[in-house]
């Protein structure tokens, strides 16, 4: 029988008692045995979402974690494997953060407030900045404001914009009724001429 950290070089028999020797580096043994071979060290997987939390030596295991970020799906005392912390929907916040042995827990944000998935902030309030809302908050947006001399000066524009438009159409309405009452004037002056000059030759 070996002690911990030891195998079995070779066995007793009636003449030689039991020869043990050290285990080799990247094994071990962790109880007496009557192992010839040492048990391989476990290697900790990066692609399973592991770490190395302590060392593997003569004496004992190596005791694997979760990589930063991740937490622990199979075996809490040595880790097996490992799943990334889940991130929360926009419109949700962090209720608790993720630890080594548990997932993100999220949940949704109270009414008005919107997130990116991590905090809850409550939407902006226009009127107390004396602006006015352009659009409301929804749970993953904020509300939209603007400022009051803004919209003063849109809708002055858009009223000055209607009355130069208004007084163009009149004014070319006027420029045609006049042009077409000359037109007609001259018309007219021109039959009278021909009118005088027939008469003329008649006499």
């Amino acid at each position: 029988m070996s002690k911990l950290g030891k195998r079995v070089y070779r066995h007793c028999d009636e003449f030689n008692s039991t020869t043990c020797e050290s285990c080799h580096i990247r094994t071990y043994t962790d109880l007496p045995n009557g192992f010839t071979e040492c048990l391989p060290c476990s290697v900790c997987d990066t692609s399973n979402g592991l770490r190395v939390k302590q060392a593997c030596t003569v004496t004992s295991d190596t005791v694997c974690g979760p990589l930063p970020g991740y937490y622990c799906i199979d075996s809490l005392y040595n880790c097996k494997r490992a799943k990334k912390h889940s991130s929360c929907s926009p419109g949700l916040y962090i209720k608790q953060t993720g630890t080594e042995f548990r997932d993100t827990v999220c949940d949704h944000c109270p009414a008005g407030s919107y997130s990116d998935g991590t905090l809850c902030k409550l939407h902006t309030d226009c009127e107390s900045l004396d602006k006015t809302t352009i659009s409301e908050g929804t749970d993953t947006t904020d509300a939209e404001c603007r400022d009051r001399s803004s919209l003063l000066t849109v809708t002055l524009c858009v009223c000055l914009g209607v009355c130069l438009l208004i007084f163009t159409v009149k004014a070319v309405i006027i420029v045609k009724k006049k042009n077409e009452k000359n037109n007609f004037k001259i018309v007219k002056s021109v039959a009278t001429q021909d009118l005088y000059k027939c008469q003329a030759n008649v006499s």
